[in-house]
This record gives structure tokens, C-alpha cells and sequence, in this order.
């Protein structure tokens, strides 16, 4: 890479980690007395107009309120220089994801609320790690490297299906009830993670060191119980939508496989999104006997749109 290119982006990167902070920092400095003072306005805001939600008293995040720090969230996404906005894989992506929204919403898993407050958006990622993490409001993000890395549609609808479920069964909403006390890091750390931890830069680093941001962390992960939740959720929604149910089996041979080579850090999902032998098991279990894989034609689709992929990961790619 030249490198003077690479110390441009270096500099556009370290603006942007310090954005990240401060919207870490603000989320801690305003979520804290909102806990102790509560709101005169709305549930979902406090007084004043901030568009902060407040989860300080213990009740679950209102949609509008999710929506609202996903917004902002993604503002951040939209002016990072590894945001990709490509109209071809942008059209691929899209005619697996809206399949997959219109079957949650007819299988019920999407509630009326849901599907008109949130974005239904997914924002991609210049990116080679395989990675895709759901975001608050109905966001999601997908690295270059995983569209790369799947061999076929269904292995990268298996992927949104599953982060899709995150989102429509409140996952983000219940952890931040669950871990009420440290609302303010999950903050923080989803801001963080969204654009930063990936990379794995040294600011990232810094901040993610120590007990407090261990603990950040460890909020982000999903526990096991919405990991299954978010597989059966998903699993449900691939024949539905059109898509061989096979491809969440062999999407998580493929995370089996790189989680025995002891994952060099390519793999970021495997860390989010821990596969224990049972989740293996539980959707094997569910697939019926002689599931087949997509037919020949969509393989060679699925095959133009990795190949572009895997060009524009490459960061000198414009």
C-alpha cells in the first residue's frame, strides 16, 4: 500500500475513533442521571429534546427510543471512509434481506410497531474479517469479507436471518433491562465496536482494556439462550423467504472450521457469536432429511457477488 495513503487513512481513522469516544463518553455522562432523575416528557426521551433514550429506570427500550440511538449510531457508520455504497452489491444484498423481512413479519416474529419504526437497513463494510453484528433500530452491518467467504446465497441468508432475529426479538432492548447497571458501557461499546473494535486499532484496543472495558465487552456478546433464540428464529425464516435451510448448517461448518484453526482474527463473528456443539446440533437436527443447496444458476450469482466483494475489501479499491 503507499504510504502515504495509508497514513491519510490512518489520520481519517483516528478522527474517527475519537467521534466514537465522545459519543461513548456522552452516553455515560447523560445515562447515569437519567437513572436518578428521570423524565418529565416522554418515555422514550429525555426532557429537554435530547434524543438520549432513557433506560436508566429499569423499563425495556421502546422501539422509538432503539431507533433513535441506532440513527445516531449509523451516522457515525455513514461517514467512516470504509462505508461502502455500492449500487450492485448493495442490489444483491437486498433481495435476500426483503424476502427475509416480509417472512418475519407473516410468521409474526416482526410486530407492526416494529417494522414501521425501525430501519430494516443494512450497512456494509470495507472490511476483509468475516464479520456481520446487528445494531440498535433495525440496522445491521456486513463486512466485504463475509459476503466473500460464503459459497452460496443461502450461507449468507443463514447470517441475516439470524442477526435479522436479533433485532426482531428485542435482544438489544432485553440486555440493556438485564444489565441495567451498566447501561452506559453497553452504550459506549455498541457505538465502539460498530466501526472500531473490528479493525482492531489501537485506540480500540486502549479503550477495551481494563475490568470496566472488559466488562463492555462481555455486555455486547449475546448469551446463549438468544443465540439459540436468534438461530431458531432464523432457521424458521429461510424457506419462507426462499432459501435452502441447508445453508445455516453449512454456514456453521464453515465457523466450525475456522474455530478449530484456532481463529487468527479473521473470524470476529465466532467471538460475538460463540458456536457451541449444541447450536451445531440443534439446526441440523432441524434440517429435513435430504435438504439440498441452492441449484447451479444462483451458485454462479452468489459467485459474481463474492468476487466483487473480495475486490472491494481490498482498501486501495475506490
Amino acid at each position: 500500500m503507499n504510504p502515504v495513503r495509508s497514513r491519510g487513512r490512518r489520520r481519517v481513522y483516528a478522527h474517527a475513533r475519537r467521534t466514537l469516544v465522545a459519543l461513548a463518553l456522552t452516553a455515560l455522562a447523560v445515562s447515569a442521571p437519567l437513572a436518578q432523575t428521570g423524565s418529565a416528557g416522554s418515555p422514550g426521551t429525555r426532557s429537554g429534546g435530547s434524543s438520549l433514550p432513557v433506560m436508566g429506570d429499569g423499563s425495556e427500550m421502546t422501539a422509538s427510543a432503539e431507533r433513535r440511538l441506532g440513527d445516531r449510531i449509523a451516522r457515525e457508520i455513514f461517514r467512516d471512509p470504509d462505508y461502502i455504497d455500492d449500487p450492485v452489491l448493495a442490489d444483491y444484498v437486498d433481495a435476500i434481506w426483503q424476502p427475509l423481512l416480509k417472512a418475519a413479519y407473516q410468521r409474526g416474529e416482526m410486530s407492526d410497531e416494529l417494522q414501521q419504526r425501525f430501519a430494516w437497513q443494512i450497512m456494509m463494510g470495507r472490511d476483509r474479517s468475516v464479520n456481520a453484528f446487528a445494531l440498535p433500530g433495525g440496522y445491521l452491518g456486513l463486512h466485504m469479507g463475509l459476503i466473500a467467504v460464503v459459497t452460496s446465497r443461502d450461507e449468507l441468508a443463514s447470517v441475516l436471518a439470524h442477526e435479522l432475529s436479533h433485532v426482531t426479538q428485542r435482544h438489544i432492548s432485553r440486555l440493556t433491562t438485564q444489565q441495567n447497571a451498566q447501561t452506559p458501557w453497553i452504550i459506549g461499546a455498541m457505538i465502539l465496536s460498530a466501526m472500531a473494535a473490528s479493525k482492531n486499532t489501537d485506540a480500540a484496543n486502549a479503550l477495551l482494556a481494563g475490568g470496566q472495558a472488559l466488562a463492555m465487552q462481555n455486555q455486547l456478546n449475546f448469551s446463549r439462550d438468544m443465540e439459540r433464540e436468534a438461530d431458531r428464529v432464523g432457521f424458521g425464516l429461510m424457506a419462507d423467504s426462499g432459501f435452502a435451510p441447508a445453508g445455516f448448517a453449512s454456514m456453521f461448518e464453515k465457523l466450525q472450521a475456522a474455530s478449530r484453526l484456532n481463529d487468527n482474527g479473521a473470524f470476529p463473528y465466532l467471538r460475538s457469536h460463540p458456536l457451541t456443539s449444541e447450536r451445531i446440533a440443534d439446526v441440523q437436527g432441524r434440517l429435513p432429511l435430504g435438504a439440498g443447496s441452492t441449484s447451479p444458476p444462483l451458485l454462479m450469482d452468489h459467485a459474481m457477488a463474492s468476487a466483487r466483494a473480495r475486490v472491494l475489501a481490498n482498501p486501495a479499491i475506490d
